[in-house]
């Protein structure tokens, strides 16, 4: 009984591999060439809209940048304009404020000194409590 089942099973395996065409592999490769076409369907369709937001994106930029362009042509010859009439009106005004101090330091000078005693301030309040967590006698054995 075993040697007809072998020879079955050998002929059957034989008979599978001396045929060039396997129908697994036609179906398998109309599979692949379907999807390999709707990928690059897709790839397509996404480079287009990619083209279309990028020529969108310029053309808008080009016509920001002429209207801007545009409104500072206009502001500068304006500018120009005023400036040579107000040189007729012979206006001068003078600073009314030059650098207040505080006791005799700047504002710059204030605020660096508060940032040095807020640094030392917290810088002392790590360490107090540092040292008061290191020499308490803490227990917690419940």
């Amino acid at each position: 009984m075993y040697k007809k089942l072998f020879l079955t099973f050998a002929l059957l395996v034989a008979t599978i591999f001396t045929f060039n065409v396997c129908f697994a592999n036609d179906g398998v490769q109309g599979a692949i060439n379907g999807v390999r076409n709707v990928v690059g369907g897709a790839e397509n369709a996404v480079e287009n809209a990619a083209k279309d937001i990028s020529n969108t994106s310029k053309n808008v930029t080009g016509n920001v940048e002429n209207t801007m362009t545009g409104n500072h042509n206009t502001n500068k010859n304006t500018a120009t304009t005023t400036n040579a009439d107000a040189k007729t009106n012979t206006y001068a005004a003078t600073r009314t404020a030059t650098g207040t101090t505080f006791m005799g330091m700047t504002a710059t000078t204030w605020t660096w000194l508060i940032m040095g005693i807020v640094a030392i301030a917290i810088v002392a309040l790590v360490w107090y409590y540092s040292m008061q967590l290191r020499s308490s006698n803490y227990d917690d054995r419940n």
